[in-house]
């Protein structure tokens, strides 16, 4: 069967968005359809007015596969590097649940700065296997296309492990093969989220990473996290307004303190 995830876990925690385009994320495609920023717009009001003028009991029908993001957001800060400002992205990501234990997930996002030249077009994998109560394993490819200097386009493969010692918070543990840098990333990270109503949650996330030979970087990276809070228009449209930090362990390019916003159609 294929299904969406929660509005819970993705949004208040985005995998793809951490740090980067959220969905993660929001994350991974259609780069063909989304080349300018008037295709984007048109788009989410499109989705916009279709989610929200449902009749009450409406979206209920709809079966949930597949969940679109578009953001925007006043920095794009990746691992610890300052990648654009003033970015707009759209993700789009869907997951298969093959047994009780085992998922597999796919998707993709672009993401353009709106007053320079910086583009970024992402597809990924993730396979997901509960291998105790409370912990989860995974493992996840990714390819990242850039047009900037910052970072190299090419493959990054990510083993993790994922405890859930309560329902509302989890830590988790990734390391990272990257192999245009031919280095390695690592971190740890802890999610918390609370429900505020039957519409409304908040969520927080933080993390420290390291790096080895990353991009000429070696040792601990940064200090990182994430607040935000969802509210569910309905059972199909979410918008989440967020703010995060990067706080650099190392010298580089500077300490980053971003803000901005998600719209989330589910289908």
């Amino acid at each position: 069967m294929i299904r969406s995830r929660s509005n819970s876990s993705l949004l208040a925690f985005p995998a793809k968005y951490y740090q980067g385009p959220r969905l993660r994320q929001p994350s991974p495609e259609i780069p063909l359809l989304f080349q300018n920023m008037k295709s984007l717009s048109n788009l989410l009001f499109g989705l916009f007015c279709a989610g929200v003028s449902l009749a009450p009991g409406q979206e209920d029908d709809i079966p949930l596969g597949i969940e679109a993001v578009a953001g925007f957001r006043s920095d794009y800060v990746y691992r610890g590097f300052d990648l654009a400002q003033t970015t707009m992205d759209f993700q789009v990501e869907t997951e298969l649940v093959i047994s009780d234990a085992l998922s597999l997930g796919a998707g993709g996002w672009v993401a353009t700065q709106l007053d320079d030249g910086f583009n970024e077009r992402t597809g990924f994998i993730d396979l997901y296997a509960n291998v105790l109560d409370g912990v989860t394993i995974g493992a996840s490819g990714i390819y990242r296309a850039y047009d900037h200097d910052i970072l190299k386009s090419g493959f990054d493969l990510t083993a993790s492990l994922i405890w859930h010692p309560a329902s509302d918070w989890s830590i988790a543990a990734e390391v990272s093969r990257d192999f245009p840098s031919a280095g390695w990333y690592g971190e740890l990270s802890g999610q918390w989220s609370r429900r505020l109503s039957d519409d409304a949650y908040l969520g927080m996330a933080m993390g420290i990473s390291a790096a080895d030979d990353y991009y000429g970087h070696s040792g601990l990276n940064d200090f990182n996290g994430r607040i935000s809070l969802t509210y569910n228009i309905n059972s199909m449209v979410s918008v989440t307004p967020f703010a995060g930090w990067s706080h650099e362990l190392t010298t580089r390019d500077g300490d980053e303190l971003y803000g901005g916003l998600w719209f989330e159609i589910s289908f």
